[in-house]
């Protein structure tokens, strides 16, 4: 299904509901993406961040599947 044809199905959904539990939601989702999450951030979390990404960028991280062997015992609870 095409971009365009997905938002006329999702905007028609909208438009005939009289669910309002379900406009309540939609209208969260929408406010979420139009937020900039980066800017709602603290100073110390921005420099968390950049930290981190520098040290991925100097070879110093754990690959995902690495971290996800160590603590699979505590996932599977």
């Amino acid at each position: 299904m095409r971009l365009s044809e997905k938002k006329i199905e999702v905007t028609q959904a909208i438009l005939n509901t009289n669910n309002p539990a379900m406009l309540k939601q939609m209208e969260a989702v929408i406010a979420a993406y139009k937020t900039d999450l980066w800017e709602e951030l603290s100073t110390r979390h921005k420099q968390s961040v950049e930290n981190a990404r520098k040290q991925l960028k100097e070879g110093k991280g754990i690959a995902h599947k690495t971290v996800m062997k160590r603590y699979k015992k505590w996932l599977s609870k």
